[in-house]
């Protein structure tokens, strides 16, 4: 579609995006236009020359609506700095969640946030706290991911089944959060084991009743019947059904291991039957979650995932494990620590790059990243503010290269996807995820008049990763424009680091 948009007539913009190549993901519009932008809108798509306080001309590049991240743990600035180079706009932490709610958005506000932010309502942490009242802090949840990282080898919370006064005060932790405007239900189910159906039937109603999905990590990381990744899919299938509620299914890559191209054909045949049933995919296959974990059980771990030992890397020395001693070791002496597990080798073998393909390429399915905060040389979470990041910090490289990596390999090298549907995976299809309980998320991943002014500009012919599993945080290339909110972020590939433009996203508070 190359229909303009006319502006007004001597109307002067704050800013103006003058020659690029405009790609709206919604209107299908792919040519050559100028944006101009008032404030934090989008005030004009236009083929005529526009007037601007500031004029920049981005010919010979692409102008995108921000990557918007469903699923994003690194909630710190240093982690959404990174991201920024990689193009996103907004990041949400969506499969975990946090509680209390409304105390994360009052800190982030506080603090401030380089992009936006939000969370789901985290079944986990009202799960760890009603079983193990110990694990609180002033009678409640700490609302970080830390929380649930440090706590993984309190392992009452993670494999007993609530008793019913338990099982009430879960859910209303749960519900709490959803009244305080969590983004749905985040239902790390994988990681708390122990929670039967019964308790996770309450979650799904409780989302049906306020109109807002469930994120959920499937219980079994695992290949073999008859705890395998599959049940638990069925299960999930089954609660959507029975409930209605939208049941969003976190990193179709990576809780399927080599099982995604039967997992694939339950989720198309569930959603071919109209159950509201979504997924995502993020674009390598390695994950990264806390040794700790009920999943990394080192006495089956090798068979259910299919994987050896040295698969495995401890990510606060990128090192990889030698022998199931060693992983053994690190995780009863340090089960906070992060480790990131090769389940997929898909830059050395075509038949993992094609079960990789499987996911990625999902129809109408997000792309997303699983970002994890940088992790220090002690295993501990970095929040610190400092850029360049200090040496020595780790991570998953696809929390500094993921979204750039696919418009480098599946757009420009392989040429499986047009920009339009890789902006479209990238953009609009997360927004339209949540749109239906998140109104602001009607705003963003368009590039039209009064949309929100969330904008990428970058070079088709150079965007890429430069991070991997040696230099994780080595910031992507050909990013030149970030603009948060109508503030750059991120200028001719340079960093403002003064920049806090981010704001919440968040689904109605209920009184």
């Amino acid at each position: 579609m190359t229909n303009p948009t006319t502006s007004a007539p001597n109307t002067v913009y704050d800013v103006v995006l003058a020659n690029g190549r405009v790609i709206d993901p919604e209107t299908y519009r792919d040519g050559i236009f100028n944006i101009g932008l008032i404030g934090d809108r989008i005030a004009a798509v236009s083929d005529q020359p526009l007037q601007g306080k500031e004029v920049i001309d981005v010919a010979g590049l692409i102008v995108a609506p921000g990557v918007v991240d469903l699923h994003s743990h690194g909630q710190t600035i240093s982690a959404n700095r990174l991201q920024a180079f990689d193009g996103v706009t907004t990041a949400l932490e969506l499969e975990a969640g946090v509680l209390p709610i409304g105390e994360f958005y009052d800190f982030w506000a506080k603090e401030g946030r380089p992009i936006n932010y939000g969370a789901s309502s985290g079944w986990g942490f009202g799960r760890a706290v009603t079983i193990c009242p110990q694990l609180a802090v002033d009678g409640k949840p700490v609302p970080k991911v830390d929380f649930m990282f440090a706590n993984f080898a309190v392992t009452e919370w993670v494999y007993s089944t609530a008793t019913a006064p338990q099982m009430e005060q879960i859910l209303a932790w749960t519900e709490q959060g959803l009244k305080e405007g969590g983004i749905g239900i985040g239902v790390p189910w994988g990681y708390a084991p122990g929670a039967g159906m019964k308790e996770l039937l309450g979650l799904w109603q409780l989302a049906a009743k306020y109109g807002r999905p469930t994120y959920t990590h499937i219980q079994n990381l695992s290949m073999l019947d008859p705890d395998s990744g599959m049940r638990n899919m069925v299960e999930l299938m089954g609660l959507a059904a029975s409930t209605g509620a939208h049941t969003h299914v976190c990193h179709m890559n990576s809780t399927s291991l080599r099982d995604i191209p039967a997992i694939v054909e339950v989720v198309k045949k569930a959603q071919s039957y109209g159950l509201p049933v979504t997924t995502e995919a993020y674009v390598y296959g390695a994950g990264d979650s806390g040794i700790g974990a009920a999943e990394f059980n080192p006495d089956d771990v090798e068979a259910r995932m299919g994987v050896k030992f040295s698969d495995f890397t401890l990510v606060s020395t990128m090192k990889d494990f030698a022998t199931k001693e060693e992983f053994a070791n690190v995780r009863t002496k340090e089960p906070s620590q992060s480790v990131i597990v090769h389940f997929l080798r898909e830059d050395d073998d075509t038949h993992d790059a094609a079960l990789l393909d499987m996911s990625v390429l999902y129809p109408d399915a997000a792309i997303c990243t699983d970002t994890m905060p940088w992790v220090a040389a002690d295993g501990s979470f970095y929040w610190g503010t400092e850029w360049p990041l200090p040496a020595g910090l780790n991570n998953h490289p696809r929390s500094s290269g993921n979204y750039c990596r696919f418009f480098r390999k599946w757009v420009r090298e392989r040429g499986v996807l047009s920009w339009m549907d890789a902006i479209r995976k990238t953009s609009l299809i997360p927004c339209q995820i949540l749109e239906d309980c998140v109104p602001d998320m009607k705003k963003k991943g368009r590039l039209q008049p009064d949309m929100d002014a969330d904008i990428i500009v970058f070079d088709p012919e150079t965007v890429a990763e430069r991070a991997d599993f040696q230099q994780p945080a080595l910031t992507s290339q050909g990013v030149k424009h970030v603009i948060v909110n109508g503030t750059f972020l991120i200028r001719d590939a340079e960093l403002d680091t003064a920049a806090l433009p981010g704001r919440g996203v968040r689904a109605p508070i209920v009184d």
